[in-house]
């Protein structure tokens, strides 16, 4: 028991730090104004920014960037499962594919703070402020153990001696 015990204090104290760090990041990424920026949509990695390929007045992307990206080359009969994959990505689910990524939908959703068509991002805001609250004072207690740990160590090797 003392065992397992010592292993799920040292597995939970170096958990927290990642937890901690997915925790605060989210948060920022959520909401934007925290660093400053005034940027609040999410875009997956990789994905351009309509600002780089888009015209300065606010017009449409030009086609030329973005058709390379996802349109199959010119004497092409049929599209590769990767391009597809990636026009997929880029575009959301087809027409009928609605049913085929419905959980994927509701996680991303729920990423954004949304469920439905109900914005609680004031919620996921809450519960990562709660984490971030939760895993700060787990990592003060376990490393508060571990200082009781080590001084009764102390204690009885002294007494030992």
């Amino acid at each position: 028991m003392k065992r397992t015990r010592q292993l799920h204090l040292w597995i939970g104290l170096i958990c927290s730090v990642f937890i901690l760090l997915q925790s605060v990041t989210g948060l920022l990424l959520s909401e934007k104004w925290l660093i400053g920026s005034a940027e609040t949509e999410m875009r997956p990695p990789g994905a351009m920014s309509q600002g780089m390929t888009g015209n300065s007045d606010g017009a449409a992307p030009s086609n030329q960037a973005s058709n390379s990206m996802i349109s199959p080359a010119a004497g092409d009969q049929g599209t590769s499962g990767a391009m597809q994959r990636s026009r997929a990505a880029l575009n959301g689910p087809g027409p009928g594919q609605e049913g085929a990524n419905s959980l994927t939908g509701f996680i991303k959703g729920l990423h954004e703070g949304k469920i439905g068509s109900t914005n609680v991002t004031w919620l996921v805001d809450i519960a990562a402020i709660s984490m971030i609250f939760l895993t700060i004072t787990g990592i003060f207690l376990s490393i508060k153990t571990l200082r009781a740990q080590g001084i009764s160590r102390k204690k009885r090797r002294a007494l030992e001696a």
